[in-house]
């Protein structure tokens, strides 16, 4: 009987060791997942320090920009004549600025709300276990570091928009300046204006599809042109010769600092064209306006001293529907101005 009671006996120590290696090994893959957690939490805060110190680099960059663009504002007082290119240059430059300022902003934005998450995290990672708390205390830091950058870069934000303000200041003392020179220019064309046209008057003798509409000598197109046309008559060839010596006259009058063109404007009605020649009123229009030009320059009036503008249907001198308001508005019109 005893032997039997032996023989039955069961060993519980190799369960126990099953158990307790499976446990430590649970443990461990726990802490093993813990750590990888930290340390791409880590390298994570690593490449925000990089960024920010990237933007610290541009906004000194921008900053250098900006004195340069003070001594380009300078030097545009030496010349009058260069004064119109460098205006829209430092426009330019203003948007530029401008741009880089929103996108600061906004990557600011970013930043701050990533630091937000990332103190929401270390708040989170606290509650793990008391072996957490020096690698806690480390990300607190850096975030704290993070917010102190990011203050900075508020500051120099705020810089950057006084110095932009400021800019913009110097911009419209200088357009005030330009708006000055270009009405002294256009008060030394005024006279040769009124000569021109005095002229032009004395020798149409007003006739009633010639008129003078503001600054602008106005021919009825049916002078020029066909209905649907852009190719000149004959009775529009001798309105221009006229029109054309009296340019070469006047050119010989007018002082060569004065920089001056004529432009000619062609003009239709508010009846869209379909034809073979012509998808729109535009284009004939335009094609009507160099027809003009292209005589005048073969008649012997320089080059530089003309300009085709097509407009079609869209600048009406009268916006009636009617046919004597449609007669009105089919037009090639000449005007003496500044270029």
């Amino acid at each position: 009987m005893r032997r039997f009671r032996n023989t039955t006996e069961y060993n519980f120590w190799p369960s126990f060791v099953d158990a307790l290696s499976t446990l430590l090994i649970v443990v461990l893959f726990f802490l093993l997942l813990f750590v990888l957690a930290h340390f791409f939490m880590g390298k994570n805060l690593d490449t925000k320090n990089s960024e920010i110190n990237r933007l610290n680099m541009h906004l000194h960059q921008l900053t250098d920009e900006l004195a340069i663009e003070r001594q380009s504002s300078r030097k545009i007082a030496e010349e009058l004549t260069e004064t119109s290119g460098k205006y829209s240059q430092a426009l330019a430059q203003i948007a530029l600025l401008d741009q880089d300022i929103k996108a600061l902003s906004l990557r600011k934005q970013e930043l701050e709300q990533e630091t937000a998450e990332k103190s929401r995290e270390v708040k989170n990672e606290r509650k793990i276990s008391e072996e957490a708390k020096a690698h806690i205390a480390v990300l607190t830091a850096q975030t704290e570091k993070l917010s102190k950058e990011l203050a900075q870069l508020s500051a120099q934000l705020d810089k950057a928009e006084a110095k932009d303000k400021e800019k913009e200041a110097q911009i419209a003392d200088l357009g005030k300046r330009l708006n000055r020179a270009l009405a002294a220019k256009a008060s030394e064309l005024s006279s040769y204006r009124s000569e021109f046209f005095g002229t032009l008057r004395e020798v149409l003798k007003n006739r009633d599809d010639i008129r003078i509409v503001g600054d602008r000598f106005v021919f009825q197109s049916e002078l020029f042109f066909k209905s649907g046309s852009a190719f000149l008559e004959d009775s529009g060839k001798k309105q221009l010769n006229v029109l054309a010596k009296t340019i070469k006259e006047l050119q010989k009058k007018i002082p060569s600092k004065i920089a001056w063109v004529l432009r000619v404007d062609g003009h239709t009605d508010n009846i869209p064209i379909r034809n073979e020649l012509y998808s729109s009123n535009w284009q004939l229009s335009a094609d009507r306006a160099i027809a003009v030009v292209q005589y005048l320059i073969e008649q012997g009036v320089p080059e530089r001293y003309l300009v085709a503008a097509g407009f079609g249907e869209h600048q009406p001198i009268d916006k009636g529907n009617t046919e004597a308001a449609r007669r009105k508005n089919r037009r090639i019109e000449f005007k003496l101005t500044e270029r």
